[in-house]
């Protein structure tokens, strides 16, 4: 039985796009908290006890940071907030695609540009750590930002706009319904650095159809997205540089919740909200309970 499930574990790993037979709160807590819950026995059966032992560690690690305890800090009050929006708002959301996400990528030109930016940027001394550190809200949970900094660097005008224009174009063929697509906001080049975790997560308004290149990458195994699909289903993706993961990132809960093993990971995202005519698609029903911080979801 051991034999089994090491063996299912490990293809969390060496699949580019594997569809796993289990669902939320088993990789990580989605929907419920693992240190509140009387049944583990999913994640148990799945990878023994060591789910439940990291995710305490991610936790002690952002209160002894912050500050506070378990039961009363705002740690966990930020983490309370992570699993509520996970539980209510992908079902109270339009989805426009089958399964909610796809696998591409760029177009020869547009990787060849972002190739001669970013050679740039990686022949800087001490590369990655001479770049920004990112900021993040206080006691956010979803990265464990308190072990290490993630590093930031701005994309230029010209190419932002390159990739705009792309990404927008492949939306546009992956929801064929859409009448047109309103830019929300290109972020990155975020550089995730060895050791990192993404706590899975859903975005809020109006970052709805979205895209996540990876640029670089110096790992010792593949640090896949683990996305649950419009099935119920964990769907583990892994992308090589170049190459782009299309999701509807409003309704699907996508992270990284095993840890980066390597040096870094660098990836830029695009982030649209579909338009529609009033005839095809009443787009109310894509508003929820949206935080004046939006800083958190750029992920």
């Amino acid at each position: 039985m051991k034999a089994v499930i090491a063996a299912a574990a490990s293809l969390l790993w060496t699949s580019t796009a594997s569809a796993q037979n289990f669902g939320v709160d088993v990789s990580f807590p989605i929907h419920y908290n693992f240190l509140a819950s009387d049944d583990l026995s999913a994640t148990n059966e799945v990878f023994g006890n060591d789910r439940v032992e990291l995710y305490s560690k991610y936790m002690d690690g952002c209160i002894k940071r912050y500050g506070g305890h378990r039961a009363n800090s705002l740690c966990s009050h930020n983490e309370a907030d992570r699993l509520r929006l996970n539980l209510e708002q992908p079902k109270l959301q339009t989805n426009y695609t089958e399964i909610g996400f796809k696998k591409t990528k760029l177009s020869d030109e547009s990787w060849s540009m972002l190739q001669t930016f970013w050679a740039g940027v990686k022949a800087k001394e001490n590369f990655p750590d001479s770049l920004w550190p990112e900021a993040w809200p206080k006691a956010n949970t979803y990265v464990n930002h308190w072990e290490s900094d993630s590093k930031m660097h701005p994309l230029d005008t010209k190419l932002r706009q390159v990739l705009w224009d792309e990404i927008e174009k492949k939306m546009q063929e992956w929801i064929p319904t859409v009448s047109s697509f309103s830019k929300s906001s290109l972020y990155g080049v975020r550089v995730y650095r060895e050791g990192h975790i993404l706590a899975p997560h859903v975005d809020r308004d109006p970052l709805i159809s979205s895209a996540i290149i990876n640029i670089d990458q110096e790992v010792t195994e593949p640090w896949p997205l683990e996305v649950i699909g419009h099935d119920g289903f964990a769907h583990n993706i892994t992308i090589s540089p170049g190459e782009v993961i299309l999701y509807e990132s409003h309704s699907i809960i996508h992270g990284r919740p095993f840890a980066l093993k390597g040096s870094y990971y660098a990836s830029a995202f695009v982030h649209f909200k579909p338009d529609f005519e009033a005839a095809e698609v009443d787009s109310s029903s894509l508003e929820d309970s949206s935080s004046d911080d939006d800083s958190r979801d750029e992920l």
